[in-house]
Order: C-alpha cells, then sequence, then structure tokens
C-alpha cells in the first residue's frame, strides 16, 4: 500500500527547474501586466473611494504571486507549506466596492498565469480584461437612466400635501422614507423622501421650488446610492 502511495505522488513531486532568465522574464512581464491593469483600473474608476495604496497594492500582488508560483512548482509539499503560512495573516482591511475584489482576484490570475509560464495566455487574458474594462466605460455598462436623490425637508405639519404636488411635476417616482417630529416644536416635521427625477429635469428647478415654499423651512438633498461610490 505504501508502495502505491509513493508511486502515484512521485510525478507530483518532481520540480520543474526555472532558470534565472525565466525567472526575470515571468517578474519583467507580469509587472508590465500589472501596470496596464492599474492603469485600466485608475482611469475607469468612480466615485469617491479611490485608494492610491489599492493601486499599489494590486501589482504587488500580481509580483508576489507569481514568486508562489515559481516556488512551488508541482511539490505538494510545498504547496501545503504555502496554505499553512498563509493562514497565519489577518486581512482586516474593509473593501468598499466589490469591483476592487474583482481586480484582486484578476491580479491573481495573471501572477499565476506568469509564475507558471503560461505568458500568451496572460498577455491575452490581460488585453481582453482591459478591452472589456473600457468597452464598459464608453457605453456606461450597468448604470441606469434613473436620477435617484434623497431629499431632506424640515416643514410645517401641512406642508406634505403642498410638497406632494411639486414632486408630481419633476419626479417620476417618490417614496416617503420617514417623519420626525420635532420635540422642540410640535407645528413642524423632518420628513426624508427617495425621489426619482425625470429624465430632462434637474434638481436645481425641484429645489427652487421647494424653497420657495413658505411651508418649507429648509431643503437638504443628498445623492443617492445609484450615483455614487463611496
Amino acid at each position: 500500500m505504501d508502495e502505491l502511495i509513493r508511486e502515484s505522488l512521485r510525478d507530483f513531486n518532481t520540480i520543474g527547474h526555472v532558470s534565472m532568465l525565466q525567472f526575470f522574464l515571468a517578474l519583467s512581464l507580469n509587472f508590465i501586466l500589472m501596470v496596464v491593469l492599474a492603469k485600466a483600473y485608475t482611469a475607469t474608476h468612480s466615485g469617491y473611494s479611490y485608494s492610491k495604496s489599492f493601486v499599489q497594492s494590486m501589482v504587488f500582488v500580481g509580483i508576489t504571486i507569481t514568486l508562489i508560483m515559481i516556488i512551488i512548482g508541482s511539490n505538494i509539499a510545498r504547496a501545503f507549506a504555502l496554505v499553512g503560512a498563509m493562514s497565519i495573516i489577518r486581512f482586516r482591511n474593509p473593501v468598499k466596492d466589490s469591483r476592487d475584489i474583482v481586480f484582486i482576484f484578476m491580479a491573481m490570475a495573471i501572477g499565476m498565469a506568469c509564475g507558471t509560464q503560461f505568458y500568451l495566455y496572460a498577455v491575452i487574458f490581460t488585453s481582453f480584461i482591459v478591452a472589456i474594462n473600457y468597452i464598459f466605460q464608453i457605453y456606461q455598462f450597468g448604470e441606469t437612466s434613473n436620477q435617484s436623490y434623497i431629499l431632506k425637508i424640515n416643514m410645517s405639519k401641512g406642508g406634505r400635501d403642498e410638497a406632494a404636488s411639486i414632486f408630481e411635476k419633476y419626479c417620476i417616482r417618490t417614496s416617503l422614507i420617514s417623519i420626525d417630529r420635532l420635540s422642540s416644536s410640535q407645528d413642524y416635521e423632518e420628513v426624508i423622501y427617495e425621489i426619482d427625477l425625470k429624465k430632462k429635469e434637474k434638481y436645481e428647478k425641484l429645489l427652487s421650488d421647494l424653497t420657495s415654499s413658505s411651508n418649507m423651512n429648509s431643503v437638504n438633498l443628498l445623492v443617492g446610492e445609484s450615483n455614487v461610490n463611496v
């Protein structure tokens, strides 16, 4: 039985020899591809969650994965040793955008391809991903045409009907989120709405009509979740 196990594992324990030229070629190609991927990420990033350290980390992850794949080769013992070493590392930085996670996985995939000498696959994959990324950016793939906003209005108790009539003029959808009666004044309340503006309407006109009303004390406009990534 032991002899059978040794025979079955013998082919998996062979370590392919990697010359210094191949090693530098793998690292250099991976660095170039990581820079291309990072540039594509930076050029198509939207929102306020951009981080320079994340872009640099993405490049370092790809290079590190390349070295790891070269060191492991086809050695099972080294693979298990790497799993044990990585298990003591805890990554606690929250990732705000799911798109960032995808770019980390792509960096790892490119690093694995370079580390296992699948250079052509790495180049084709990077070119394909970058092209798709720019196509999504140009054609605004996934974005909705609705302009969603959050309105917080401090108004008199009789102002909700007037606000509703103004919303009918500018909005295709209005949802009442909450009503907060101010304890300091029983005549006023704070009302929060979620609204979707009509396609050709601008929020400046809506705010102008709301603030011109004597029933509205203050109007605060917040950008909706679909309009910004934070």
